[in-house]
């Protein structure tokens, strides 16, 4: 985990906020404190034992964003960093090479994180939900008929909603807490049902959202996948709010990142023998997939699904090592960065 781990990384941000203090850079901590942090590796040396290289994004709000842009954010980027490597400097083995601070922007719900359960069947549930609170408020079905499914449900949504990182509105886990809450509150019928409408609306509201075409998503269980998990949740994140070239850029390191942890989980250096003979290093993604696919996909009638992973592999390490990063460019990249996946994660029988 390293640096990506909040615990391990806490002391270091502590000691850089205190370099600054004492460097006179009050505005610059006050930016750390009001933003949203986090470090990814994007990249990993084999030199000299080895260096993992770190971004650390820090996500600010809009308004922030906009004033921080007219006071040269890249030299508030480049001091606060002076900061954390000062910090870190006792640690050989890993670096952050890179902040960049980012506007933060509200993610489209991934309706694709949900387990056992889809978009539909959660809408259904919130909607009963809704309609027996109501109910047991208006003189209709009573609450020892009806608490128990309630109950269930309610736990049912509670879960399902933390899954894709929504709030859960409701505050009443039994029917019993909104009867107190109505009995105080709400004396009216229509009272009720007003608050039930409001309560529910922002959540409600997610559901009717026009959803643009989406990226590819993943189809495989990534249980024990779980530092591949980690990343595609972040790839995704980073891929809604990336409006500038150098968050597109983020999101293809992010990408190479992933597709090498990937390579990693399923490489077997005395099974998967290096198809050129050159020696492969534990950060060539691309040979160590090419390996593991010449094997697992061996015979003359899997040629046709060889030829496509490899080409699936090709073009996820070549679109991952572009220079240029466009808003094209990058859904690209992450769209074959995560069929390539899909791919081995079949392969594997994950699913």
């Amino acid at each position: 985990m390293g640096f990506e781990n909040k615990e391990e990384f806490r002391p270091i941000l502590t000691t850089a906020k205190e370099l600054l203090i004492a460097s006179g850079e009050v505005e610059l901590v006050k930016i750390l404190n009001s933003a949203e942090l986090s470090v990814i590796q994007t990249s990993y040396d084999n030199w000299n034992g080895g260096i993992y290289y770190y971004t650390m994004y820090v996500n600010v709000s809009v308004p922030d964003f906009v004033r921080l842009q007219s006071c040269n954010i890249e030299d508030i980027e480049k001091r606060i960093l002076e900061a954390i490597n000062t910090a870190s400097r006792s640690i050989d083995d890993e670096v952050v090479g890179q902040v960049l601070i980012t506007p933060k922007s509200v993610a489209k719900v991934d309706w694709s994180l949900l387990d056992g359960i889809s978009k539909k069947d959660l809408e259904n549930k919130i909607e009963y939900l809704r309609n027996v609170m109501v109910s047991v408020a208006t003189g209709g079905q009573r609450i020892q008929d009806v608490e128990k499914e309630y109950s269930q449900i309610y736990n049912q949504v509670a879960i399902s909603l933390k899954k894709i990182d929504v709030e859960n509105p409701n505050p009443f886990k039994s029917l019993w807490d909104w009867y107190g809450k109505w009995r105080n509150d709400f004396p009216k019928y229509q009272e009720r049902r007003d608050y039930i409408r409001k309560m529910y609306e922002p959540v409600v509201s997610l559901f009717s959202e026009n959803e643009d075409s989406r990226i590819v998503d993943i189809k495989i269980d990534l249980s024990d996948w779980d530092k591949i998990k980690r990343n595609i949740i972040e790839i995704k994140k980073r891929e809604a709010q990336a409006v500038v070239e150098e968050q597109y850029q983020a999101v293809g390191m992010l990408c190479r990142e992933v597709i090498i942890s990937l390579a990693q989980a399923v490489y077997i250096p005395e099974k998967h023998i290096s198809l050129d003979g050159v020696e492969i290093s534990k950060t060539d993604a691309k040979r160590m997939l090419d390996a593991y696919i010449a094997v697992t996909l061996a015979g003359k009638e899997s040629e046709e699904l060889r030829s496509y992973a490899k080409v699936t592999n090709k073009l996820a390490n070549v679109l991952t090592h572009k220079r240029t990063a466009t808003k094209q460019e990058m859904l690209l990249c992450t769209s074959a960065t995560l069929a390539l996946i899909n791919l081995i994660g079949v392969l594997e029988e994950k699913f």
